[in-house]
């Protein structure tokens, strides 16, 4: 773990990373990137779209680039994709480059979260894959720095406040 001006906010779809960092960001006073957003508007098209013309591994390439463009940036709070702290590399790359934190949202609310539009979803098609695929990451986001589980109907700004006080001490004010 580096201490220092950035966050990575890890986890599966539908944990909150995106809503959670932008109150983070807001709270501390910090910009903030959506690495999926990033990969979006390099391709112009959504992320199901360019695994179904570029196919995964482009993705994931570039990915891996917009991962890298963060660490140049100073104050910043990251939201991962789902799939950014799978690949050693970048884990190494975010354990060197900040602080990494995962969102531990339990499978059922996640479920609730996710809309039922499996369809669209680029890498599975159903409840069942999508679980298999939350149980195959779950060992690599269980690797970062922080583990925090949101509270039973605690909104995004309140998490945002709770991981900002664990935060305190590590982070650059300047």
């Amino acid at each position: 773990m580096s201490t220092g001006t950035r966050v990575f906010l890890v986890g599966f779809m539908g944990c909150g990373k995106t809503t959670t960092g932008q109150a983070l960001a807001r709270r501390l006073g910090w910009a903030f990137v959506d690495l999926d957003t990033q990969v979006e508007q390099v391709f112009g098209l959504s992320v199901r779209d360019i695994f179904a013309q570029h196919g995964e591994a482009a993705f994931r390439e570039e990915e891996a680039r917009q991962l890298m463009e963060t660490t140049r940036l100073e104050r910043v709070v990251v939201a991962t994709g789902g799939g950014t702290f799978v690949p050693e590399a970048n884990r190494v790359l975010v354990q060197r480059s900040g602080i990494s934190v995962f969102l531990d949202v339990p499978w059922g609310e996640i479920l609730r979260r996710l809309p039922n539009k499996w369809e669209e979803r680029p890498l599975f098609r159903s409840p069942e894959q999508a679980l298999e695929l939350y149980r195959l990451r779950l060992p690599f986001y269980r690797l970062a720095d922080f583990t925090v589980r949101p509270l039973f109907g605690e909104d995004a700004e309140a998490l945002a406040g709770r991981i900002a006080l664990l935060l305190r001490g590590l982070l650059c004010a300047t």
